[in-house]
Formats: C-alpha cells, structure tokens, sequence
C-alpha cells in the first residue's frame, strides 16, 4: 500500500473535530507577480483584500519594504500596505530584502529588520496596532545556534515575536508556473494548475491535520501560510470555503499562539524551512520532516519543467 493510500485511512480512522482554528498569514506584500506591474499588484491587492472582507476573515500580511520602492511607483505602491490596515488587516515585517539568513549575519539580518519596518509599522501604530511580528523568509530560522540565539535577542529587544508556520501547501510553486503559463498565452494548463493547487491544499491539509493528531494527540489551532499572488488573489474565496468545510474559524495570529501546542520547544538547528510540526517532533521525541509529506502530482512537475522560466 502507498503511503499516500495509507495517511488517507489514518485520517478516515480519526474522529471528526468541532470546530477548528487558523489564522491566514500572507507573505510577500505588498505583492509577487512575474511581471512586476503596479497594476498587476494593485488589481491582485484588491481582489484579496474584497475576499477576505467578504468572508469576515482575519489576516496579517507579511512585508517586504524594498518592493515598495519601484521608481516612480513609491507612492503608489506604500498605499497597497495602506489598504491592508484600512481593511483591517494587521502588517508584519518579512524584511526589507527577503534575504537568506543561512546566508548573512545576525547583524545583517538584524540591519535588514530595521530597514523593513520604515513604512508598515508606523501605519500599524496610526492604526492602533501593536503586535510586531517577523516572519523568516523562506521558514529559514539557521543553522547557527549561537547566531540563532543573537537574532533572536534582537527581535525580543525589539518587542518581536516570530510568526510560526503549521499549515502550507507550496502555493508560490504553482503561482509561478500560472502565472509563466499565462505569459505565454497557454490559459488552458494555467486553468488546471490552478485547480490542482487547491487539490492539493486539501491534501496538506489532511497531511498536517493527521501530523498534529499525531503529535498532540488533538487537534491544534493552526498557522497558515500563503502569498500575495495572482493565482491566490483568484483562488481566495474557494481557498476559505475549503477552510469553512473543515469547520475552521478564522481567528488573528494572537488567537492562535494561546494553544498550548506553541509552548513545545523548537529543537531545530538547521539549513531547511520546515513548518512548525516538523521541528516540534524533535522536541516530542517522534520522526517528522519535509520528505514524509505528500508529493506533488508528477503531471505538473513534468509540466513545470517543460515550461521555460
């Protein structure tokens, strides 16, 4: 039997739960796209903000202050950030560079926190904001204990807290390949690949459930990551109704870290960006890591490759 075949009736076995809960972050403000338009961003900026506004969704997106600064555009794209707070939506810092931090110093890194909290932060205080979170790029966390440690005094001193990861489903990897599908006028695959990215959110989601019964015994209050995309700006409504027919409840990243499950120690030491679970299971003396969870279809890795970048 697969190992696919098998998580499927592990999650069958276990009981259904209540009500569950997530908070929706989204990294890569104030927007990712190929094309690095300002209408591109501002139009995708739109379409997230009316979904979530719609369905009464809570959510914190995560900054990168050096895309803001596009000659000509400065102003036009800082008022994207804007209109995540006038949504009522919280900011968080993802750094100015969205740098490596296997690759630099704790300085650099730290140097980099600074210089991306210029234009967000201030709006979040105007707001009456005040929760500061930064979330690593790439789930990049270190190697380096004692370089670990330094950042982290950093961000303490600096009233940080780091937004963890439960939840995730590799949707940068199919926004760019929509988004290089679309740029070459080939819609028709654009279509399946968007359509395979929810499938395949409902898979990880089922993996990450089962990995947290598995670990707690329970179901915990989960952190979800996402970006600030073309391809989620038009898969955001169907993303939240796959989230509702779990009976998730959408709460604010603060919700989420009062669950018990955020006190286990994160014992990981290493190159990788591995979700929460993975480096809790270290901790809870059980084996966890990136290669057990589902693999992506083969036919959209075939077509990934075969499509120029």
């Amino acid at each position: 039997m697969t190992r696919a075949a098998l998580l499927w009736l592990a999650v069958a076995a276990l009981p259904l739960a209540a009500q569950r809960t997530v908070a929706i972050t989204i990294d890569d403000l104030p927007f990712v796209s190929r094309d690095r338009a300002l209408a591109t961003a501002q139009a995708g900026t739109a379409r997230l903000l009316k979904a979530l506004q719609e369905a009464r969704v809570p959510a914190i997106g995560f900054v990168n202050e050096s895309k803001v600064h596009a000659a000509g555009e400065r102003d036009a794209r800082a008022a994207l950030l804007q209109q995540w707070i006038d949504a009522g939506m919280a900011l968080g810092n993802h750094t100015f560079t969205h740098a490596d931090f296997n690759q630099k110093t704790a300085q650099w890194f730290a140097d980099d926190v600074l210089h991306g909290e210029v234009l967000w932060r201030p709006m979040m205080e105007k707001a009456g904001k005040r929760e500061l979170w930064l979330r690593h790029p790439f789930l990049h966390t270190g190697g380096d204990a004692g370089k670990r440690a330094d950042f982290e005094g950093f961000l303490a001193s600096r009233g940080y807290r780091v937004a963890p990861v439960t939840l995730e489903h590799s949707d940068w990897w199919f926004a760019s390949l929509y988004d290089r599908l679309m740029a070459r006028g080939d819609t028709a695959n654009a279509e399946r690949v968007k359509a395979a990215s929810l499938t395949y959110l409902d898979t990880m989601l089922d993996y990450h459930e089962w990995l947290a019964r598995r670990l707690f015994g329970r179901d915990i209050a989960h952190v979800f990551l996402m970006h600030a995309n073309t391809l989620n700006s038009l898969t955001m409504c169907d993303l939240l109704e796959r989230f509702r027919r779990r009976s998730y409840r959408f709460v604010p990243i603060e919700a989420v870290m009062r669950d018990s499950a955020y006190q286990t120690e994160d014992r990981y030491n290493g190159t990788d960006g591995m979700v929460w679970q993975h480096r809790w299971a270290i901790a809870l003396g059980q084996r966890s890591g990136p290669a057990d969870e589902p693999e992506l279809p083969s036919w959209i890795v075939q077509l990934d490759r075969a499509t120029p970048r």
